[in-house]
């Protein structure tokens, strides 16, 4: 950073903080001022010549002395710099203006520890001054004291409410300590008082980017999907209004995982008198109300923000609902947590013997051979190195990968590994083996996992390399050492469960 950026970055600062202390009036005011112009025309050499009789002066000696660590910084001697505002921290007449600023240097400086101190100080002078807390509260993220840096940035935002850059700093902390939904809010706040407030909006655009899959574009184009959903909810709105009289407006769907209210909007063009839809994103169920207010359901569909286990009858369902639909699954099927997830709506939310969609599932799974698969996420030697033991970084856990993107080959028959009955209660966690006859010789460097998910008695969806396509593709869990098979030599393939994902193991 050159002089003048240095100056420049503390100028305004500088002024302020001079200004507040009243410090031109003083003696020695004169010289001071002409420091400051000094300072303004980028000429920091001189302006430290010009200082120096200051810095002993007791009317402005602390004023001088914050000064001179801003010259000597600029000036290309930081370690000086740094001293001189250890000495200024000692001096027990230092005024708040410039404990602040001493702050703010410590801060740029990356000396969050000292930072704090000159901000300690400074609250102490001036309890509910919005600045210094909002500054303690970044030099305490800086030292990764997380509660001490989120107490005092929502405590600036509500000394100064319309203060863009707390709320923006608040965010910075929320979206850092993994609170996305907070984070959001904040950014919002930030913007609705600073529309121009470029870092916020970008900040905000990159969180909500993080929190909607990029497949939720492919999966609303899937017409497969949407296709067997509306035939299945088609089919259980209709046979409610068969044994209620001929019509469904009594009727209460619950769908979980709303994301845009699809799969609500058809139940209520089904016939179905009202749905409480309910999404975990709050972007995403943002969207869902304008969406669903756009196409004239509003009345009809409320899209509540939030996870189903933390529902209530009576508080946000009006009673219990008479059809689920939950389309919560991954390329595995369990990643999203179906099974807990419908277990949880069954025995609180639901009607007895209400309809599930889907209503059942079957995970299969095959050994294949893809030399591609393998160099993609599977490393022995590189530039004349054994660096295999990357490998074990790995994850042990399945990816989502279009199969038909690769040259591969199946080894095996499909072996079914798990069945499900969402209508049922399901176990927490499952274990099978499976033994596999391979069909010819090869080298299995991947497990190939798919489903076929039953919606009702009528209609299923398989997402296996052989079916037509979906945007689930399929779930490739990549083998850590390939396993040589034989043809008509037998090779367990064994599979766990624990409700939420598949963990594989061939061989053995």
């Amino acid at each position: 950073m050159t002089a003048g950026t240095i100056i420049e970055r503390h100028l305004g600062g500088v002024r302020a903080a001079v200004d507040a202390s009243d410090a031109l009036r003083l003696p020695g005011g004169d010289a001071l001022a002409r420091v400051l112009a000094l300072m303004t025309g980028n000429r920091p050499a001189k302006a430290l010549e010009m200082l120096a009789p200051l810095v002993d002066g007791p009317a402005i000696a602390g004023v001088a002395r914050v000064l001179e660590a801003v010259l000597l910084d600029a000036t290309g001697r930081r370690g000086d710099a740094k001293a001189v505002l250890a000495r200024f921290l000692e001096d027990p007449d230092a005024g708040y203006d410039m404990l602040c600023l001493a702050g703010d240097l410590f801060l740029d400086w990356r000396m969050a520890g000292e930072a704090c101190r000159a901000y300690d100080r400074a609250v102490a002078l001036a309890p509910h001054s919005s600045h210094a807390i909002l500054r303690r509260g970044k030099a305490l993220s800086e030292a990764g004291e997380v509660t001490g840096a989120l107490d005092d940035l929502r405590r600036a935002t509500l000394l100064q409410p319309n203060l863009a850059e707390a709320h923006r700093a608040l965010g910075d902390e929320l979206r850092d300590a993994s609170m996305p939904e907070a984070a959001i809010a904040s950014y919002r706040r930030a913007l609705e008082i600073d529309a121009a407030d470029e870092t916020a909006a970008a900040a905000l655009e990159a969180l909500i980017a993080s929190l909607v899959p990029a497949w939720h574009a492919a999966m609303l184009n899937d017409a497969r999907r949407n296709d067997a959903f509306d035939a299945a909810i088609r089919r259980a709105v209709g046979h409610y209004a068969a044994a209620h009289g001929g019509s469904a407006d009594g009727m209460h769907v619950l769908d979980i995982g709303a994301g845009t209210g699809l799969l609500a909007m058809m139940a209520v063009r089904a016939g179905a008198g009202h749905v409480t839809a309910c999404e975990t994103v709050g972007p995403l169920a943002d969207i869902a109300r304008d969406i669903v207010a756009r196409n004239g359901m509003a009345d009809r569909i409320a899209i509540l923000h939030g996870r189903s286990t933390g529902l209530e009858v009576g508080v946000d369902l009006p009673r219990r609902a008479d059809l689920l639909t939950a389309e919560i699954v991954d390329a595995g099927l369990l990643g999203e947590a179906i099974l807990p997830t419908i277990a949880d709506a069954r025995a609180r939310l639901l009607a007895p013997d209400a309809p599930v969609i889907p209503c059942a599932a079957a995970v299969f799974a095959m050994p294949v051979e893809s030399a591609g698969i393998d160099a993609e996420r599977r490393v022995d030697r590189a530039a004349g190195f054994d660096i295999s033991a990357f490998n074990r970084l790995a994850p042990k856990l399945y990816l989502q990968t279009d199969l038909a993107k690769y040259d591969w080959r199946p080894l095996a028959a499909p072996a079914v590994l798990f069945r499900f009955d969402f209508t049922r209660a399901a176990p927490e966690a499952g274990e099978t083996s499976a033994r596999v006859i391979p069909r010819s010789d090869g080298t299995a460097h991947a497990v190939a996992l798919w489903f076929e998910l039953s919606l009702d008695g009528e209609t299923t969806l398989a997402t296996g390399p052989m079916d037509p396509p979906t945007h689930w593709k399929q779930a490739v869990f990549a083998l850590e050492t390939p396993v040589a098979l034989n043809r008509n030599d037998p090779v367990r393939l064994t599979a766990r469960h624990d409700g939420r994902r598949i963990r594989l193991a061939l061989g053995g």
